[in-house]
């Protein structure tokens, strides 16, 4: 037999049931089977092909996996129908596609039925187990702050979960762009301007209280084993600076939360009473009752050991100020002399003389002008461009002063004595009447009395909205005073504040945070919330 006949034998096999198979394998031909045959083997094509994609059809878009004859048999007679009305494509993509759309619509509408809402669903930090608990508000210090009334001791465990987030809340109020629900309307109102999206208007701080709020301390890393003697804000960075008698000076990153030290340098020879950053904070000088300084390059972490001013023989330089962006550092001596020294070369510059005991130096903001009070109730202003006195004034209302400060923009002048009384200038009035004579009569246009001991310090904050006023003497002596209304904040510090004795103050450089160095060796770290950057 040749090749075509055997191929012709074998198609006739695969097209045409043989005789000798039985009825009962003929019988259990799938449909599937069937339908191939007769698309394969000489059948109609347009009628196999129609019964099988509509039968495939069927499979993919119904519901259960098989069907019963009676609806085949309907199935087939609608494809015979569509067949000869319309193309055999037609119905083949549109039935699969609804029948796909509908089905997924049906188990995303089951799906939402049966799925908890979001208002249903319980949040994270419940826990049950929390309402049979109790806490003691006065175990530990920290509890206390909690406390809706002086006696109050033990609450639930879920009373104390709610203060627990109340006090949270208040420290971390929530932005407002996140406390809005209608964020497409937010997204919506700014692209119908072209103005800035940061708003640069200032808010006036009230005057009647301040929002104040206790954060973890700033050295809690770290605690001082004496006296903090001096707190410094970075001018541009989040670091702190604290130094004190331990002879150590440590750095932190401030954030609130952590407030991880960052470095600590220990000075055998020197219990520090003064450190200050210098040129733009690229270094800091720490100083004590010694004849020498150390200087701190920030930048390439060294250390220079620098013996006192050149040509001035100082036993002490306990009494350093500094200008943090100027190029001069003073040191102030004895009969009435003010030692400048340059910040970059560490060199003697200038003696600058008053007539009596000077008390307290002040650099102005720009580092051009030094203004110094003495014991006569005098202060001068010093032009250090010239190294010489531009302007003279006195006040006989103030006792024995002891130290001045000067707000950034000039525009208040602050000056405190040995009886408590803090005098307060407004310097606009003082710079008309230096127009018409260098020395001159001035009168306070307001004098605060709420300290009982003598003034050790004085700090404005960066607007000049904050006086910070303390004394050394007695325990929780700090007062702020709201400019330029001159009143004390009545609501701070309160019955719980447990400051101390307050040795130094400071204001971050945008007044987000203020510090404050105690005589336990803590930073006290707190929170102005009206202020929102750093």
């Amino acid at each position: 037999m040749d090749a075509s006949g055997q191929t012709k034998r074998q198609l006739r096999v695969a097209g045409e049931p043989s005789a000798k198979r039985t009825k009962d394998s003929v019988q259990t031909k799938t449909r599937t089977e069937t339908d191939l045959e007769l698309l394969v083997f000489g059948a109609d094509e347009e009628d196999a092909s129609g019964r099988l994609f509509s039968k495939l059809g069927r499979e993919q878009g119904s519901e259960s996996p098989a069907s019963s004859d009676n609806e085949n048999d309907e199935d087939d007679e609608d494809d015979d129908s569509d067949d000869n009305e319309d193309s055999g494509e037609a119905p083949l993509f549109f039935v699969d596609t609804e029948r796909d759309q509908q089905q997924v619509e049906s188990e995303s509408e089951a799906e939402s039925e049966d799925a908890p809402s979001e208002a249903d669903e319980p949040a994270a930090w419940e826990d049950d187990d929390m309402q049979d608990a109790t806490v003691a508000l006065k175990s530990k210090a920290r509890l206390r702050k909690l406390r809706t009334e002086e006696d109050e001791d033990n609450v639930s465990g879920d009373v104390y979960e709610e203060r627990l987030r109340r006090q949270f809340e208040k420290i971390n109020p929530v932005p407002k762009w996140a406390a809005s629900d209608d964020s497409d309307r937010v997204g919506s109102d700014l692209l119908q301007t072209s103005a800035p999206l940061v708003s640069h208007t200032h808010v006036q701080l009230p005057s009647s209280s301040i929002d104040i709020a206790r954060v973890r301390n700033a050295n809690q890393a770290a605690v001082s084993q004496s006296a903090v003697q001096s707190v410094q804000f970075h001018p541009s960075a989040s670091v702190l600076l604290t130094a004190g008698l331990d002879k150590t000076l440590r750095l932190f990153e401030v954030d609130g939360k952590e407030n991880q030290k960052i470095q600590s340098i220990y000075f055998k020879d020197l219990p520090i009473t003064s450190a200050q950053f210098i040129r733009g904070g690229h270094e800091i000088v720490a100083s004590g009752r010694r004849g020498w300084y150390y200087a701190v390059d920030v930048e390439h972490a060294t250390v220079t050991r620098i013996n006192g001013v050149p040509g001035r023989p100082l036993k002490s330089l306990e009494f350093m100020r500094t200008s943090t962006d100027g190029d001069r550092m003073a040191f102030m001596g004895n009969a009435g002399q003010i030692h400048l020294v340059s910040t970059r070369t560490k060199q003697f510059v200038h003696t600058l003389p008053m007539n009596g005991v000077v008390r307290d130096v002040e650099f102005t903001n720009d580092g051009n002008y030094l203004w110094s009070t003495g014991l006569d109730n005098h202060v001068y202003q010093w032009d250090l461009r010239q190294n010489q006195c531009v302007s003279r004034w006195h006040d006989p209302t103030v006792f024995r002063p002891t130290c001045l400060a000067i707000s950034q923009d000039a525009t208040y002048y602050a000056s405190g004595d040995h009886a408590g009384v803090v005098n307060i200038y407004d310097a606009r009035a003082m710079r008309e009447e230096a127009q018409d004579s260098t020395f001159f009569n001035v009168r306070p246009f307001k004098a605060v009395s709420n300290l009982t001991t003598a003034v050790h310090g004085l700090r404005f904050n960066h607007s000049a909205e904050i006086l910070a006023v303390y004394s050394r003497k007695k325990k929780d002596q700090l007062k702020l005073v709201h400019l330029p209304s001159a009143t004390v904040f009545s609501n701070w510090p309160g019955s719980n504040s447990h400051l101390g004795h307050v040795q130094c103050v400071d204001f971050s450089p945008k007044s987000g945070f203020m510090a404050v160095g105690n005589d336990a060796g803590k930073a006290l770290l707190y929170r102005l919330q009206h202020y929102p950057t750093y």
